[in-house]
């Protein structure tokens, strides 16, 4: 009777097997149309569409104050009809936003397209998460994660080789091929999702309510706290190049190597560190790790400029090895609790709402952090950056005390 049930429940519930195939192919094409635009989308803000830094700069900073303030909509829809269709509707949304690009003419027109982007930015990978979380079984949750991430990166690096030759052919319209081909990539994520033959049945009926979850306290706390480990982002992308070039004697085309150093270990790494926040209790510990390597990484950016141009760069080079590894760990954590703190019924709200700690630390607050305090102070900066971050890696051994413990 028992086997009977089991074999019945595989047979009613679909195999990861299944569906990992479309979600990694779908991951693949939108990954590589975002990295078509992504390394070269300032210099066609500056030089195509002749928008200063500063307005640039203050327009990504509105459009990720924009997507927090659509991210309660996008959990409603999600809570009430699935995450499938409105995956389907942020990647056609996403294709038409990235084809406006085209038509940027001003500083308003700037901030309708990329505040459109920022939304679908946001609203894609907390639905992805769910639309996986629905059909994976919970001991596979973390290495199917651990194989999208890891496909994420290697469409980023793709999309950016293309762009790269395109952009070294030296024509003038290169970025039009570029918007179009992610455009259509977006659409062709719309029509893969579209063509899934199954639904998962969790409807809406059950869940509860946007507001409850806005009451939510650990929804909220974490949040909070993944957006405080998550200042790796800002860190590597605003931080590390400006403090390189202004602070060091490291020639400036060291930068894309650097950058080249953590999009190799992240393709190779995600996948065998998944063991390391396959459970609550591991995901909590590596929270604490993650924390940890940031304040060291954010110590070593501080020690850069005391040596000369080959000791900086090695010292440099550390610093980023030890934000990839915070990065590694905190995703993997991340996916791990965060299913875990989502009821299966409101799953979608509740991934919609927390993945607003990335566009805080991405695009909101972090920016603003990284040049207006921790750059503008230097080297105290760097400090402050990583005493904050060591009081961080205390956060989650006072979860697990005062938790009870769910699994090794």
């Amino acid at each position: 009777m028992g086997t009977s049930t089991t074999l019945d429940r595989q047979r009613t519930r679909p195999g990861h097997r299944q569906f990992l195939p479309l979600v990694q192919a779908a991951t693949l094409i939108e990954w590589t149309g975002t990295g078509l635009f992504l390394a070269v989308s300032t210099i066609y803000f500056v030089k195509v569409a002749h928008l200063g830094t500063a307005s640039v700069g203050t327009g990504l900073t509105i459009g990720g104050a924009v997507a927090l303030a659509a991210a309660v909509p996008i959990a409603r829809l999600a809570a009430r009809h699935g995450p499938k269709p409105v995956l389907i509707g942020v990647m056609l949304l996403r294709a038409l936003a990235t084809v406006g690009y085209l038509w940027v003419d001003g500083w308003w027109s700037f901030l309708l397209v990329v505040s459109a982007i920022a939304v679908t930015e946001q609203s894609s990978p907390p639905l992805v998460q769910s639309y996986v979380g629905a059909r994976a079984p919970e001991s596979l949750r973390a290495k199917v994660m651990a194989v999208q991430r890891t496909v994420v990166n290697i469409g980023i690096s793709l999309g950016g080789l293309i762009a790269g030759v395109a952009l070294g052919s030296g024509a003038p319209g290169a970025f039009r091929p570029l918007l179009i081909g992610g455009a259509l990539a977006y659409v062709a994520v719309a029509a893969v999702y579209a063509t899934a033959r199954r639904e998962e049945a969790t409807t809406v009926a059950g869940g509860v309510r946007v507001a409850e979850l806005l009451k939510d306290r650990r929804l909220l706390g974490f949040t909070a706290y993944n957006a405080l480990v998550s200042l790796w982002m800002p860190v590597l992308n605003v931080a590390f190049p400006l403090w390189l070039v202004t602070e060091t004697d490291v020639p400036e085309r060291y930068v894309g190597v650097l950058y080249a150093v953590n999009t190799v270990l992240c393709i190779a790494l995600q996948y065998p560190l998944n063991r390391c926040y396959s459970t609550t209790r591991r995901a909590w510990f590596s929270y604490a790790a993650a924390a940890l390597l940031l304040s060291g990484g954010a110590l070593a950016f501080a020690a850069a400029p005391g040596f000369g141009a080959r000791r900086a760069l090695l010292v440099l080079g550390a610093a980023v090895v030890l934000l990839t590894f915070a990065e590694l760990l905190q995703v993997g954590a991340s996916w791990t609790l965060s299913f875990d703190l989502a009821p299966e019924g409101s799953r979608s709200a509740y991934l919609v709402l927390f993945n607003t700690s990335r566009t805080v630390a991405n695009r909101v607050a972090g920016p603003v952090l990284m040049t207006g305090v921790v750059l503008a102070l230097g080297t105290a900066g760097w400090i402050v950056l990583a005493g904050a971050l060591l009081l961080g890696a205390l956060v989650p051994f006072v979860m697990l005390r005062t938790a009870p413990a769910t699994g090794g």
